[in-house]
């Protein structure tokens, strides 16, 4: 198994392997992690990369964020842990991940999947939490008018509604997708895992876990049951983790004191006034502040 930073350097153009068959110095650490050449390993993962990029500009022809910009903006990594050398306790680490080609093949794989899902709920009438997104229209000249890079990034995002969840197919704009599901990690969301279980129970001829009703309701208290743990999951996601973030951020910047670090304004607020949203880039940290 690969990790995403040697996955990122085996597509690397500077990683090759010598011409006398031995792979060079950058590449020795992931031999030890496959049980396949070098060259193969790089053939298929480059496979894989043309296929994710192919079915990005497929999307963004569909509409979706990444055809207003192709940027992605960093998500923050933050990780506390337990010191006895720091002052009280705990060592701060904020930094941001970028998105690099391993994570491109990771994310447009499991967008395929989770279509691939969807169409397979709508065409056999499986009752699905099926996820849906609209955007506000984006001119050109908004577009045209916004930095590219960060700023035109978070135009996407300022466009983009809050998603919805339906036992209906619905179109999913920020993707670029007619519909989609969100079923990928059923290891890490257990809404997704619930999900796995209604298709697998389908698959095997098994009555579902999760049924519509019988009656002229739209959907029965069990069908609901799946719509409901999908919607309460996502809640408690953002209640939990954006404090959380929040907390740290605080709490490490303060220990930086008086060091400098990069900061842009990504817009101001469409609703208060001297209010702003600010990007630092080195910790992939998003923020509003009141000037």
């Amino acid at each position: 198994r690969l990790t995403y930073d040697q996955v990122d350097l085996l597509l690397d153009p500077f990683c090759m392997v010598d011409n006398e068959g031995g792979s060079s110095g950058v590449c020795e650490s992931v031999e030890n992690a496959i049980d396949m050449s070098i060259e193969t390993a790089v053939e298929s993962l480059r496979q894989l990369q043309y296929i994710s990029e192919q079915r990005l500009q497929w999307r963004m022809d569909g509409g979706s964020s990444e055809s207003i910009s192709s940027y992605e903006l960093p998500d923050m990594t933050v990780k506390a842990t337990q010191s006895t050398d720091a002052i009280d306790g705990w060592e701060i680490d904020i930094y941001a991940k970028n998105v690099f080609a391993a994570n491109r093949i990771v994310t447009e794989c499991a967008l395929a999947a989770n279509e691939a899902m969807a169409l397979y709920g709508m065409t056999h009438g499986i009752p699905l939490p099926f996820r849906g997104q609209e955007m506000d229209e984006v001119s050109d000249d908004e577009i045209n008018m916004t930095p590219a890079g960060p700023c035109r990034s978070w135009l996407a995002i300022q466009k983009s509604r809050p998603s919805q969840i339906s036992t209906n197919p619905l179109p999913h704009a920020g993707l670029g997708l007619d519909m989609y599901v969100q079923g990928s990690s059923p290891v890490r969301r257990y809404a997704d895992l619930a999900l796995h279980h209604q298709i697998k129970s389908h698959l095997r001829g098994e009555k579902l876990p999760f049924p519509a009703n019988d009656s002229d309701d739209d959907l029965g208290d069990t069908a609901a049951t799946v719509i409901g743990i999908a919607r309460k999951a996502a809640l408690v996601a953002r209640q939990l983790e954006r404090p959380a973030n929040d907390y740290w951020l605080k709490e490490f910047l303060q220990r930086k004191g008086t060091e400098t670090t990069q900061v842009v304004v990504l817009s101001g607020d469409r609703w208060k006034d001297n209010v702003y949203k600010l990007f630092i880039p080195n910790f992939g940290a998003i923020f509003s502040y009141t000037s």
